[in-house]
């Protein structure tokens, strides 16, 4: 099994030893803790984690964005913010930059273990020539988060058990199903309409059509802001292309 490297920056040192206890329970190497962001680039640099951990509040002259921010411009490592502080301004700021999840404190670990999984799942496909779409549904099948695929028709070819209970449908009635009609998407905190063909998104390999937090409709017409978690997968001819999306 391929070893997974988890970077923490985290200027508290009780939280810190927290979180590196639980990532080490999950099955992580943790390889290293940063207090500032200066720190946090040169680890990185250093060890190339496969994915880090941020929290926002950090000690020294840039906070956890500003250092996602720079971390961006040399690197794709997969960045999960981890803060306690979840107000407006800070969360647009988040969104903003190449990161992957916004979690906030008290973090609940079996969502904390999704958006790593996801986070490294994702990088490591993209980086692969061809696209491994049994693999992924496998690892919706063991995740906790709502996971779907959709086809170029806008059409769910998969949904695991999570998807299920979040939006109130079964897997049968959501296969063949269009996507957007199914949970009428919306944006929540990103600008500007949400694109409502799946083609599209892949034509233009955009994943960002669809925004980090949305409003979605369930069966039964309730109202949930979900996170949005998105990726393209290709099959190996390159001919046939998904989208898969991780709501929580």
């Amino acid at each position: 099994m391929q070893e997974k490297s988890v970077l923490i920056v985290e200027d508290e040192g009780v939280v810190a030893l927290s979180i590196q206890a639980a990532l080490t329970k999950m099955g992580y190497t943790v390889v290293g803790i940063a207090v500032t962001g200066a720190e946090a680039l040169s680890l990185a640099r250093e060890h190339k984690p496969d994915v880090i951990l941020m929290d926002i509040h950090i000690k020294g002259d840039m906070d956890g964005i500003q250092t996602t921010e720079k971390l961006n411009e040399v690197s794709d490592i997969p960045v999960i913010f981890l803060t306690a502080y979840a107000d407006d301004e800070t969360v647009k700021r988040a969104l903003k930059t190449k990161s992957t999840s916004y979690l906030v404190k008290p973090y609940n670990p079996r969502e904390l273990y999704s958006n790593i999984e996801f986070a490294i799942y994702k990088r490591r496909m993209k980086d692969r020539a061809g696209s491994h779409r049994e693999n992924l549904e496998l690892f919706f099948t063991r995740s906790s988060g709502a996971g779907l695929i959709i086809d170029m028709q806008n059409r769910v070819v998969f949904a695991n058990s999570a998807a299920e209970i979040l939006l109130g449908w079964t897997v049968e009635e959501m296969r063949g199903k269009n996507f957007f009609s199914l949970v009428n998407p919306s944006a929540s905190t990103a600008d500007g309409p949400i694109d409502d063909t799946v083609k599209g998104i892949l034509d233009l390999e955009a994943v960002d059509y669809l925004p980090p937090l949305a409003r979605i409709s369930t069966k039964s017409d309730r109202i949930r802001t979900v996170s949005l978690k998105t990726a393209i997968v290709r099959e190996e001819d390159g001919e046939n292309r998904f989208l898969m999306i991780l709501m929580q």
